[in-house]
């Protein structure tokens, strides 16, 4: 019967991470040409009980930085930041004048409709792949 018990209790203990198999997505993605390349819009989700960090990105496209807008600023203008918290069983906006992606010296000239890919990685070691259309 202790044992019954204690795998029962092991069990339960478990579930809840094995529940939690999905990785952060990300949806309604967008990006639009800035003066300094291309800006990343759209939402990153967390399905996990853990705030999840992105802390880099990379991109066949060209280098990758996350940036956080400053509203009185033009249009892509913004500070590098080190990291896009992603709350646990949240979401995290990325959004023109607010916490966005900008990617670099591109490899070459996108023009609209073209699609951008890119991975974010995040402080456990998952991937977010994005793909954004440019407007």
């Amino acid at each position: 019967m202790t044992l019954l018990r204690t795998v029962l209790i092991a069990m339960l203990l478990i579930l809840p991470l094995h529940a939690q198999g999905k990785n952060p997505s990300a949806s309604d993605e967008s990006a639009t040409t800035v003066k300094d390349g291309i800006a990343i819009y759209g939402v990153l989700t967390n399905p996990t009980m853990y705030d999840v960090y992105v802390q880099s990105g990379t991109s066949d496209a060209g280098n990758v930085q996350l940036r956080d807008g400053d509203p009185s600023t033009p249009l892509g203008a913004g500070k590098p930041i080190s990291n896009i918290t992603i709350p646990s069983f949240g979401s995290a906006e990325l959004k023109a004048g607010g916490t966005y992606v900008l990617v670099t010296d591109l490899k070459s000239s996108p023009k609209a409709g073209d699609t951008i890919r890119l991975t974010l990685m995040t402080d456990g070691g998952v991937g977010i792949p994005v793909a954004a259309v440019i407007k």
